[in-house]
């Protein structure tokens, strides 16, 4: 299926940027991801599709929003929980990408032009261990990047607070 692609495209740039709208304070979740995202996408060497490649000068949109979108969504699930967040996040986070895998290698036809074996066998994350393994740690690793941020952003207004 050729469009999923496109259509998860879109709906990446639709939600990042409503996601913006709604609170601008949002720029630094948002920026992180991008950031992270780009340089995984640039520098990985893995993201050549079967199907379809939507690519400037071999730089894969599909897989920048798809990862940028992603590691948005989490932020935005953990911000929704209460007691215990981040390990809620995290259960949520390897489930959601499991199935998100599952369904766009199986059902929507998002193949990656390699061979690689998928997860522990299954029909999943067709990519190389170094892949895998990032894939399943990148969100945990973001939500504590932002948590440390947020930390450090709250301190530091505190200080200035006890200036005056």
């Amino acid at each position: 299926m050729i469009i999923a692609q496109y259509v998860i495209v879109l709906l990446s740039i639709l939600f990042l940027v409503a996601y913006f709208l709604l609170d601008k304070r949002r720029w630094r979740e948002i920026a992180l991801a991008a950031a992270i995202s780009a340089i995984w996408v640039g520098f990985s060497g893995i993201y050549n599709y079967r199907e379809t490649n939507i690519a400037i000068l071999g730089f894969n949109l599909f897989s920048f929003f798809a990862w940028t979108a992603g590691l948005v969504l989490l932020k935005a699930f953990y911000d929704m929980l209460g007691s215990f967040k981040y390990v809620k996040a995290v259960i949520f986070y390897i489930i959601a990408l499991l199935f998100c895998e599952f369904l766009g290698y199986n059902l929507l036809g998002v193949q990656l032009s390699s061979n690689y074996p998928g997860l522990f066998g299954l029909k999943l994350m067709h990519a190389p261990l170094y892949a895998q393994l990032y894939y399943i740690c990148i969100g945990p690793v973001y939500l504590l990047a932002l948590i440390s941020l947020n930390k450090r952003s709250i301190d530091k207004s505190k200080k200035q607070k006890r200036k005056f």
